[in-house]
């Protein structure tokens, strides 16, 4: 740190203020916008926060500062700090980015932090003009970071796009395609365990079973290749192993996600699987067929209370194939083709994405170091 900076506590360089219900003062029509911690949730008519205000969380999203150019109202998950006349707003919104509050977690159930806890920080405070070719310095740097990242972004929506296209396109039943019931040529496992649903028993976890979950599912591009949970012998038992090449379906919550099993693995409640047994139609074919439908089966299975779709939803739905195995391979081929480009878009993406976050890391930890 330079000479010419003092470190203040950021009890002393700002006001830490707490946030309130919005219930009173909230209005779609209001001039100031509300926020919470994980950002912007209404309009009030009044504002609790001046302009260019710094949110962080209390509550919730504890690493998510927010930069409010606007007089604001702030909820009781997000604490307002209104710099003084020693800070520049921006020079204390990138500290706060800086700055891991996680740290100051003072609870052992939803991650929260207290005021003072905060107020003890020590934050580096240049001179202003100092902290302004600090602001600009970072604002050029994030600019430009933020545009390499928009742009994989956009490339990789663009790609998933014209796959959602293709994928429609070749689904569209046409000359030569007819009609069947799944349940005339798939056999349906049914749910992944038994009844009494043993998941948060933690006797069950960490063994050589890999145990699937939705989200397992849902992240998948067609075929299930990783996996972030296991089974043990004893959870083996109270589970079912179903074989590589199992069409996996889920049924509750996030349902009619789809993905076609990559090794032997274990599965919950909320999963149907089915194995095809039948020479009229390929298991990938049929994966790629749901996708494709996914939209009218979620809404053949919204629920008063958690959306859910039964087993007899999908052995005695009909659904269009070709009637000739050549097309259905043909079709299989082109779409995998246009998903291998989603899924190289999606790598390079995330390796865009961690670079981007560590090279940010890196110049805010330069410039609180006086080394910009």
């Amino acid at each position: 740190m330079k000479s010419s900076w003092s470190v203040r506590k950021l009890g002393d360089a700002c006001e830490i203020r707490h946030g309130a219900n919005q219930k009173s003062v909230e209005n779609p029509n209001g001039r100031y916008p509300i926020y919470g911690s994980g950002g912007p949730i209404g309009f009030a008519n009044e504002h609790r926060c001046p302009a260019h205000t710094v949110l962080i969380g209390r509550k919730g999203t504890l690493n998510k500062p927010i930069l409010v150019q606007t007089p604001c109202w702030n909820i009781d998950t997000a604490y307002g700090l209104i710099p003084k006349e020693i800070l520049h707003p921006s020079y204390l919104f990138y500290f706060c980015l800086n700055t891991d509050f996680t740290t100051l977690d003072s609870s052992s159930g939803r991650p929260s932090t207290k005021a003072s806890s905060i107020a003890k920080i020590s934050i580096p405070v240049p001179p202003l003009p100092e902290q302004r070719r600090i602001v600009g310095i970072l604002d050029a740097a994030f600019e430009k970071i933020d545009a390499v990242q928009r742009n994989a972004e956009r490339n990789l929506a663009n790609a998933k796009e014209l796959f959602q296209r293709v994928l429609d396109e070749e689904m569209t039943p046409k000359d030569g395609w007819g009609e069947v019931l799944l349940a005339e040529i798939c056999n349906f496992f049914g749910r992944g365990r038994s009844k009494h649903r043993p998941r948060n028993d933690k006797s069950l976890y960490g063994g050589n079973y890999p145990f699937i979950q939705t989200g397992d599912i849902r992240q998948a591009n067609h075929i299930i290749t990783s996996y972030t949970q296991t089974y043990n012998q004893k959870g083996l038992e109270q589970s079912k192993l179903w074989p590589q090449g199992t069409l996996c379906i889920t049924i509750a919550a996030n349902i009619a996600e789809t993905a076609i099993l990559g090794f032997d693995a274990c599965f919950p409640d909320s999963v149907i699987g089915c194995v095809v047994d039948d020479k009229r139609a390929s298991v990938d074919f049929l994966e790629f067929l749901l996708q494709h439908f996914k939209h009218s089966l979620k809404a053949a299975g919204k629920g008063s209370a958690q959306d859910n779709i039964n087993l007899g939803t999908f052995e005695k739905h009909r659904f269009p194939i070709p009637y000739e195995k050549i097309e259905q391979d043909r079709i299989v081929g082109k779409l995998n083709y246009f998903l291998e480009s989603c899924i190289r878009l999606e790598v390079e993406y995330n390796a865009i994405s961690k670079h981007c976050a560590e090279l940010k890391q890196q110049i805010l930890t330069q410039a609180f170091n006086g080394e910009l």
